[in-house]
């Protein structure tokens, strides 16, 4: 018995011990790519917009005129990978579109 009870302690710390090193990949917001920027041209109306970039990940109440789809990736042992593309309205058509691409340095742990 004593050896059944000693045997199932041990595999139980070994796999709650395993589960703990597991990392695994984030990903959030919108990954756009630089094909579907290309399609989005000023003059475009809302819909359009948003039948080729998708719903934006940020829409602020206060301004209306502006989309904001963000991206989010941190891997296991790499730097955060960050990218955000914005798109301003006006009159209900695409005024201005703006890409910011960054590679935020994380120090992997």
């Amino acid at each position: 018995m004593i050896k059944y009870i000693i045997s199932f302690s041990l595999a139980t710390a070994l796999l709650v011990g395993g589960c703990s090193s597991y990392k695994m990949e984030i990903q959030q917001g919108n990954y756009i790519t630089s094909e579907e920027l290309a399609q989005v041209q000023t003059g475009m109306s809302a819909a359009q917009v948003q039948a080729v970039l998708g719903t934006p990940l940020l829409v602020d109440d206060f301004h209306k005129n502006r989309w904001d789809y963000v991206f989010y990736l941190k891997s296991p042992g790499e730097a955060v990978k960050r990218s955000s593309v914005t798109v301003f309205f006006q009159n209900g058509v695409v005024r201005d579109i703006r890409r910011d691409d960054a590679l935020v340095e994380v120090k992997p742990k």
